[in-house]
């Protein structure tokens, strides 16, 4: 069962127009949080190294490699992004492995939000190549953001926070960032800066 948290009152413009004079303010019921989504992951991830293992070729072993687990969390985000904007009658058009430029690509983007997704956080120099991606996305005119379930290792979490800026760095092993996280890629697709 998804669950249900209701957010600010004032967030979202969603449903009917206000007539002129009204003030059109609804309250979002959030149909996931960070726990939902990490239990969704791990069940579907168990479910794909099943189904993997069932194949002929595998001889009933499940896969050890962590592409899946990346695919299968991004999915996972895919899905629960969609279903939060699908319950404020956005249905929105999300684009996967979009090219940005020569082989790079952006995991998801959601109307004019490039979205890189991980599911262990941050390696050595990512930031850096994040800090050049930037360039390039924002030149396209597009809003870049990245979400992971988490970054224990505090300087690779800052440097993420640096090149994507505070606000647009969401760790799931934050209490709130998937909210904040929702926010974000509806206030950027309706393209407010």
């Amino acid at each position: 069962m998804p669950y249900n948290h209701v957010l600010d009152a004032d967030w979202v413009f969603a449903g009917a127009q206000p007539q002129p004079g009204q003030h059109h303010v609804m309250a979002k019921i959030m149909r996931y949080d960070e726990h939902e989504i990490e239990r969704l992951y791990q069940e579907n991830l168990s479910a794909a190294r099943q189904l993997l293992a069932s194949l002929p070729v595998a001889e009933g072993r499940e896969p050890t490699t962590k592409g899946l687990n990346g695919w299968v969390y991004e999915q996972t985000i895919c899905h629960c992004l969609s279903q939060e904007m699908k319950a404020l009658g956005i249905l929105p058009g999300i684009g996967e492995q979009v090219p940005l430029y020569g082989r790079v690509k952006i995991d998801l983007l959601v109307g004019r939000v490039a979205i890189e997704i991980k599911a262990l956080g941050s390696f050595g120099d990512d930031a850096k190549k994040y800090s050049g991606y930037r360039t390039k996305v924002e030149q396209k005119g597009w809003v870049y953001c990245y979400l992971t379930r988490g970054e224990t290792y505090r300087p690779y979490r800052l440097a993420t926070e640096e090149a994507f800026g505070k606000e647009r760095a969401f760790f799931l092993d934050i209490q709130g960032d998937w909210e904040r996280f929702v926010k974000e890629v509806l206030k950027s697709y309706e393209g407010k800066p």
